[in-house]
């Protein structure tokens, strides 16, 4: 005779949980580094600001070796568009890119690319279309200024080139992006994400940078607006597009654009001073350009604003060990009364010697709960003959502030009294009336004072 054979079905496989995931926008790159800590970015920014010194002496005396008797005073007051002086103030900036690089490779966070973008790396692409459209914006609101100027009666300016404009050519096309690239990772790269460190509004990033920025350009009152103006901007867009591209392609565009002006005679170089009016044409300029980078990462789909990063997963709860691993001793006690007290971070056994209890219990805020029962089905106390050694475990100290705690001698000899004894051997708590009295010599208490017991 033949049965028919059960429905056979393939056992599901177990159900994983999703990991566990974080956004951080550019700012907040720090802790995508889960070995960082709050205190690196002081550190960090002491490396950089030593580098930076060591950098810039070793710098100027090369060059005051290579070029004898063309740096005399304040290097300020000095013809700018002298091809030797306009090195020297543009590279000695560049120095901020290696002494920002190093600092940045000592402390962390990693990888080294997240001082550029979300992506750990410097999207070329996105960059170069970035310089694209700062070169446009700049043309644009230039061209209309220069025709208002001729609309209202002006005269067309002769260009008179500077002497040394080959030399100072090269300047402008190898020096002053890199002297840009440097600035924007110092006060856009690791000034916003040092404040992002521990700020998480964006505003702050953005805007407590900017007095820095504006003290180290020395001009007056209406050309540190103009400055702030545009550190604002590049503030702005550094968070929106993930990464430093577009300010650096902005701050790029901006200085080379006044230099190759001042080495036609369209502008003078050397002049701090400004003029409200130029305050119009700044803002014209950068808000014009910020909307187009708006507009241009939001129909760019493949430009990163921010990166994700998988959180390690939550801690397990603590657990008991199973009967078997237990300690033989532990595992031999069939009484159902003992408790022993266990270390879920060790999974070890501390040994209460009963000779010192009764143990009070106390939670994890240090109010009373009860004692801790250790008596046997004889009524005598478990394990007082039973030393630490002979199970074989050393004894610690449960560290779980969550745990109840269990005031008692420990075998380091350090003990904490229960409540003082009544009058018949029972156990007063410190705050009477709170808690049943303890059940006397013998008898079994079925209500259970120790959250931690593990019925063998």
């Amino acid at each position: 005779m033949s049965h028919a054979s059960a429905p056979w079905s393939r056992p599901s496989p177990p159900v994983q949980e999703p990991p566990r995931t974080r956004t951080l926008f550019y700012h907040r790159l720090a802790h995508a580094d889960p070995r960082h800590r709050w205190w690196m970015p002081l550190v960090e920014g002491l490396i950089l600001l030593a580098v930076l010194l060591l950098l810039t002496i070793g710098f100027f005396l090369i060059m005051v070796f290579a070029a004898p008797g063309r740096i005399e005073g304040d290097i300020l007051a000095m013809d700018q568009l002298d091809p030797v002086v306009f090195f020297i103030l543009f590279g000695s900036v560049v120095l901020m890119l290696p002494s920002a690089l190093l600092a940045r490779l000592v402390l962390g966070p990693r990888p080294l690319g997240l001082i550029f973008s979300v992506t750990g790396r410097i999207r070329w692409k996105w960059l170069f279309t970035c310089f694209v459209a700062a070169v446009a914006i700049y043309a644009l609101i230039n061209a209309i200024a220069v025709g208002l100027e001729l609309a209202a009666g002006g005269r067309p300016v002769s260009l008179q080139p500077a002497p040394g404009f080959w030399w100072l050519m090269a300047s402008v096309i190898f020096v002053v992006p890199l002297q840009c690239a440097a600035e924007e990772v110092v006060f856009r790269g690791y000034l916003a994400q040092t404040i992002g460190r521990w700020l998480k509004h964006p505003a702050w990033a953005i805007l407590l940078p900017v007095p820095l920025f504006v003290l180290g350009h020395a001009y007056d009152i209406w050309g540190q607006a103009s400055v702030g103006i545009m550190a604002v901007a590049m503030g702005i867009i550094t968070w929106r597009t993930g990464g430093l591209e577009a300010a650096i392609a902005l701050h790029a565009v901006n200085n080379m654009t006044v230099s190759l002006m001042a080495m036609v005679g369209l502008t003078d170089m050397n002049d701090t001073s400004g003029a409200p009016t130029d305050l119009i044409a700044v803002a014209l300029i950068n808000g014009g350009y910020v909307a187009l980078v708006f507009l241009l990462v939001r129909r760019n789909r493949s430009v990163a604003v921010t990166r994700t990063i998988v959180l390690p997963p939550p801690p397990q709860p603590a657990r008991l060990p199973e009967l078997g691993h237990r300690p033989p001793r532990l595992a031999a006690d069939a009484s159902g009364l003992a408790a022993y007290v266990l270390d879920p971070a060790t999974q070890r056994y501390l040994v209460l010697p009963p000779q010192y209890g009764p143990y009070s219990v106390r939670d994890g805020q240090g109010r009373y709960v009860g004692l801790l029962d250790t008596r046997t089905a004889h009524g005598a106390h478990a394990g007082h003959d039973v030393a630490p050694a002979a199970l074989g475990e050393p004894s610690g100290s449960i560290s779980d502030e969550s745990a109840p705690r269990v005031h008692g001698p420990d075998p380091h000899g350090t003990t904490t009294p229960a409540p003082p004894a009544g009058p018949h051997g029972t156990t007063t708590p410190p705050s009477p009336g709170t808690t049943p009295p303890p059940a006397g010599p013998g008898e079994r208490d079925n209500t259970p004072t120790y959250t931690g017991r593990h019925d063998g």
